[in-house]
């Protein structure tokens, strides 16, 4: 079949198979390499004690319990938060290159931690995922703010997300040289290391990532109109701002709570709703369940392989590990928003 513009390849619209070996290889792609860590740290008879009862007098049990475990729980809840969020990002603004490090909102979290542990302690008080909370919001203001005259274009977001990561990051930095004692626990935590002393940042996010979820699986049909054009949505009865505030507000709050377990871990969002959308899923709805799953994988198997480099020089945090996914995947989809072969608006529901 031909297009106004060329070539247009059929995909089925409720593909899923595709999606399915992907989520399918890279869960057993890191599940493999999470059974061989296990293996090294501790005899498989011992596995079942070292899951549910770990004996107190044996270190690697404790080890496997308190430390190894809870790794991998956060590392498969922080990339489905990400792939989330990634996914109602780019439906909302229709941006296939939208998600929340490209909008500069990990990086303001991050900023708004490094602030706040220097100058008002006293907010956290609150909470740390406020104080991410309202980091990530003020970055994503300045990103629209910058966007707001190209209106909201892809290119302009994008580049708007680049112009605030990076003075987040440069101001960070800063306050990392000259604050060096009080901030290098932060600073080393922002870098994206997934290493757990407990179980408390998963019982910390599990929740919160259930929560989100519920809460866009309700506004899946707003969602879904958000991806055509304005005037057809209007026409729709959709009311454009409140469904875009309502939908963001929680994108952005799920980011927060992941930074605030892991430090700055980028390009997941992005990744892991671009590999699904690539291999079919190009309902809203499949990429809802197929990108979190995505996400998961992804963070889980890059964590594996950080894991695989030996003890001394295991110093790469696995957020930075994640950007080398992310560099090769914007240079494959910016072409593709030239084309509109990555991102088309799917029919309004009936």
């Amino acid at each position: 079949m031909h297009g106004v513009n060329g070539p247009v390849v059929r995909v089925s619209e409720g593909s899923w198979r595709l999606p399915a070996l992907i989520v399918i290889g890279l869960l057993a792609a890191a599940a493999a390499l999470a059974f061989r860590d296990l293996s090294l740290r501790l005899p498989y008879d011992q596995w079942r004690a070292g899951f549910f009862d770990p004996d107190v007098t044996d270190t690697r049990q404790m080890l496997l319990h308190y430390t190894v475990l809870p790794r991998i729980m956060v590392a498969i809840l922080c990339g489905a938060g990400l792939g989330l969020a990634g996914t109602v990002c780019q439906q909302v603004l229709r941006n296939p290159l939208a998600e929340p490090t490209t909008l500069g909102v990990s990086a303001g979290a991050s900023l708004a931690l490094s602030a706040a542990t220097l100058w008002a302690p006293w907010l956290f008080v609150f909470g740390k995922e406020w104080v991410a909370l309202a980091g990530a919001a003020l970055a994503i203001l300045f990103v629209f703010g910058l966007a707001w005259n190209r209106a909201l274009s892809p290119v302009s977001l994008v580049l708007a997300g680049l112009i605030v990561t990076l003075y987040c990051g440069a101001i960070a930095s800063s306050l990392g040289i000259f604050h060096r004692d009080y901030l290098i626990g932060i600073y080393i935590w922002g870098a994206g290391f997934l290493t757990q002393q407990g179980w408390e940042n998963v019982l910390y996010l599990a929740p919160r990532l259930a929560g989100a979820a519920v809460l866009i699986a309700l506004m899946i049909r707003p969602l879904t109109l958000l991806g055509l054009d304005d005037e057809t949505a209007r026409n729709l009865g959709l009311g454009l701002t409140g469904a875009r505030l309502a939908a963001l507000v929680v994108a952005v709050a799920l980011s927060a709570a992941v930074v605030t377990v892991s430090g700055v871990i980028g390009f997941v969002g992005l990744a892991a709703p671009a590999l699904v959308t690539l291999a079919g899923a190009r309902k809203f709805r499949d990429r809802l369940i197929w990108a979190p799953l995505c996400g998961a994988g992804l963070l889980w198997l890059t964590d594996g392989l950080v894991l695989l480099i030996p003890t001394g020089y295991r110093e790469i945090p696995t957020g930075a590990a994640t950007a080398l996914l992310g560099a090769p995947m914007l240079l494959i989809l910016l072409p593709r928003l030239r084309t509109g072969t990555l991102w088309r608006p799917e029919p309004p529901p009936v």
